[in-house]
């Protein structure tokens, strides 16, 4: 779950809308569009969001990996974890494996098998109700 800002500073907005849109930007380059050094935005950021920019950075990192895991099951890992900002695949499967706690294959594995079955069940239910 992706913590929102609870306020309107409008930095702080900023801020979270562009780690929704890239979440490999560095803090550095998060502070610099938003016109802020580094410790100042840490500063605001926690007072506002009640966590760290880095966090919320990682939150929205795996958010994205484990969407593009489920959602675009061609895509190679290694690929997922370039677009996230990693440049080795090995840095990426640990940290993935450290936050959500199973493997990127592994979990798109499970995602896949989720939505074969709910297929399956809607199939099923389609069937008993046509003629």
């Amino acid at each position: 779950m992706v913590m929102e800002p609870s306020h309107s500073d409008f930095r702080i907005e900023k801020t979270t809308r562009l780690l929704h849109e890239n979440s490999s930007r560095t803090v550095g380059e998060v502070a610099g569009a938003c016109s802020l050094s580094t410790s100042r935005l840490s500063h605001l950021f926690k007072t506002e969001v009640g966590t760290t920019v880095g966090k919320f950075r990682c939150t929205c990192r795996f958010s994205e990996a484990k969407r593009m895991l489920s959602d675009i099951p061609d895509m190679a890992i290694k690929e997922i974890a370039y677009t996230l900002g990693y440049h080795h695949t090995s840095s990426f499967t640990r940290a993935f494996e450290h936050t959500v706690g199973e493997s990127p294959t592994d979990y798109r594995k499970h995602e896949l098998q989720k939505q074969w079955r709910a297929a399956a069940i809607a199939n099923k239910k389609h069937k008993r109700l046509t003629p």
